[in-house]
Order: C-alpha cells, then sequence, then structure tokens
C-alpha cells in the first residue's frame, strides 16, 4: 500500500482470546513508527483501553520489543495485502501492598 509517496501498511490485529474481535489499523506510516506506538493504537481501540505495558505484540512467530520500527519488521513484506499481527493482553494487576508487619510478642515476665 502507498499513500502520498509513503509507505503505509495496514495491520490486523488477532486477539489470541479468541473472542475479542479484529481490530484494523489502516494507512499506519511504516517511517517512523515503533511497536510502541501500534500499541498505542490497539489501545485506543479496544473498550477496556488497557495500557500499552499490557500488550504484548507477536508477528510471524516472534515477540515483538517496544523500540522495534515498523519500517524494520516490515520492509520485506508484501504491504498490498494486510499485515496480521496477534495481540496478548494481561490482565491489570494492583501493585502489591506488603503485608503489615506482625509486632513481636511479649511474654510476660515470670
Amino acid at each position: 500500500m502507498e499513500g502520498d509517496g509513503e509507505d503505509v501498511v495496514m495491520l490486523v490485529v488477532k486477539n489470541a482470546d479468541g473472542t475479542t474481535p479484529d481490530l484494523e489499523l489502516q494507512a499506519i506510516p511504516l517511517e517512523g513508527n515503533t511497536v510502541r506506538c501500534v500499541k498505542e493504537m490497539v489501545c485506543s481501540g479496544y473498550e477496556s483501553h488497557p495500557h500499552p505495558s499490557q500488550l504484548k505484540l507477536v508477528f510471524s512467530g516472534r515477540l515483538l520489543k517496544d523500540d522495534e520500527q515498523l519500517f524494520d519488521l516490515l520492509q520485506t513484506h508484501d504491504l498490498s495485502h494486510p499485515v496480521i499481527v496477534h495481540v496478548l493482553v494481561r490482565a491489570a494487576t494492583d501493585p502489591v501492598t506488603p503485608s503489615p508487619t506482625p509486632s513481636p510478642t511479649q511474654h510476660p515476665s515470670r
């Protein structure tokens, strides 16, 4: 796909849970976009709006890192067809609160 002389891609994001509908991200410029940018787009497209840190993206069987450039990942792919990316969404976890430290038991002096 090309738009205004710039390489763009259509991403189809498939959720591994099997119940969430596929998310289509249209006309994503390859130049200047990272995996982190795609995660942010995915977050805004989901009703639950998960945080980008909760997402893991998988492409061609490989877990993608946030700082990877789309151009580097997709430069050899046929961009006239949608590119399929799988997403895993981790459940949000509450920050761990330390349990109170038990006070030492005092034994009465005998």
